[in-house]
């Protein structure tokens, strides 16, 4: 198994949304396209932000811990016909439990959960070599420059588009 952590979110040239799952120890990165909804909840708990009302997957993680469980662990574990599986590692009284589960739902969960998560089986096949053109160029839209802190205009330009797509535009209006 392959660890791997939240690279980050963003929006591909046909405006759908993709978590980037980068390997822990190294450049090479797993694109996954998923639903606006889960975008919207994974962005939300890697910015820290918390929502009036639970989300799905903090009313998940909550029913887990009520029942004195833990979410041990995300796999990613198959690849078929370019969709991707997962399960979700949960540690119960009666042991470990593994629930099916798609990817980006499983991802929204470890963020939560605050636990590893991994790429195993066929999927890791599917890991790419990052390569940057240029050091001053971040790897994803809406990643600052890490000497600087800056984002190009066709970054910032990503970002509100990502920002219209999960709605915030019309939440910081109010």
């Amino acid at each position: 198994m392959i660890r791997v952590i939240v690279e980050g979110i963003g929006i591909d040239p046909s405006k759908q949304p993709v978590v980037v799952l980068k390997e822990a120890d190294s450049n090479r990165t797993l694109p996954i396209w998923i639903g606006p909804a889960e975008a919207r909840a994974i962005e939300l708990e890697l910015r820290g932000v918390r929502p009036d009302r639970p989300l799905s997957h903090d009313l998940l993680l909550a029913a887990i811990r009520m029942a004195h469980a833990k979410v041990v662990q995300v796999v990613v574990n198959d690849l078929q016909e370019s969709t991707f599986f997962a399960t979700i590692d949960i540690e119960t009284p009666a042991g470990i439990k593994h629930i099916d589960s798609r990817p980006s739902d499983a991802i929204a969960l470890a963020v939560r959960a605050d636990c590893p998560m991994f790429l195993d089986g066929n999927v890791i096949e599917a890991l790419s070599e990052v390569i940057i053109a240029d050091e001053d160029e971040a790897a994803l839209p809406g990643k600052a420059n890490e000497q600087t802190g800056d984002l190009s205009v066709g970054e910032e330009e990503e970002i509100q588009r990502f920002k219209r797509l999960l709605g915030e535009d019309e939440e910081e209006a109010e």
